[in-house]
């Protein structure tokens, strides 16, 4: 990344975590490098707040301590690689056999039990929890919402003025487990920075692939239970070729993880959800 661009991103992030934005100063800095975006990071953050809280009395989120402390420490491993490691990040675990994983704006990821049960190591686990981290780092949701909606609704939004906007998001996110649909740059980016977010963490990338191509198969075997990641995550083979050429770009590493000891028994912790 340029000096500049993240000079510009650490600015912005002085700004969230005093909470010092207005308007939206910082809205079109950061890694999606200028891309439209009408949405401060105070008021990103402040929408995720209550979205999280509408979100938790719909969606059966499981409060599994051992499981949600395993799942944290990974993500806060990749977020700390990332341009908003300072910022307050949360992760979920849903109670739902369906293979799928999201993220809503303020810094929250969610992850269903199914996912844990598809994954066959940590490292495709992480894979697709950083590509998820990454949509947040870009912040590709708000800017959906930049696009779709303009100033006035959006500002409306984020002060809680506009309830049936609101409501059509909640809605969208426990039905359709996605706080938007993203298209084929999006996803690129978030592929990219997952990339070099899981190695500079540690995790093997290549579980990334790996994941992908599970999701693959899964989708000609059993539709119905990656239908939601689907829908709002378009996967290709074409992705998984480019997720593969970043990976060779990088310089190679020693001692990268692919699997460990944890994993497994959270995982089996996790089945009985899926029963």
């Amino acid at each position: 990344m340029p000096r500049a661009l993240l000079a510009r991103t650490r600015n912005c992030m002085l700004i969230v975590i005093g909470l010092t934005v207005t308007g939206a100063g910082c809205a079109s800095t950061g890694v999606n490098k200028g891309d439209f975006n009408l949405v401060s990071y105070q008021e990103e953050w402040q929408l995720g707040a209550q979205l999280e809280q509408d979100i938790e009395q719909q969606l059966p989120v499981i409060n599994d301590g051992p499981a949600l402390a395993y799942l944290t420490r990974l993500g806060t491993r990749i977020v700390t690689q990332t341009e908003l490691a300072q910022a307050p990040w949360e992760f979920h675990i849903v109670a739902d056999p369906r293979i799928n994983a999201f993220n809503i704006p303020g810094g929250h990821v969610y992850v269903n039990t199914g996912l844990f049960q598809a994954a066959d190591n940590v490292a495709e686990l992480t894979g697709v929890l950083a590509h998820e981290i990454s949509h947040g780092v870009a912040r590709h949701g708000t800017e959906q919402l930049s696009k779709a909606y303009g100033f006035n609704i959006v500002a409306s939004l984020a002060l809680g003025s506009n309830p049936p906007l609101y409501q059509q998001l909640v809605t969208q996110i426990v039905g359709a487990g996605t706080f938007a649909k993203f298209g084929r740059d999006a996803e690129r980016e978030a592929d990219e920075l997952g990339v070099i977010y899981m190695y500079g963490a540690g995790y093997d990338p290549h579980g990334m692939v790996t994941m992908f191509q599970e999701l693959m198969s899964q989708r000609q075997r059993e539709p119905n239970s990656v239908e939601q990641f689907f829908a709002s995550h378009p996967l290709t083979e074409e992705r998984i070729r480019n997720v593969r050429a970043r990976i060779e770009s990088l310089e190679p590493r020693a001692n990268l993880i692919m699997e460990d000891a944890e994993f497994d028994a959270i995982r089996r912790r996790l089945s009985r959800y899926n029963r």
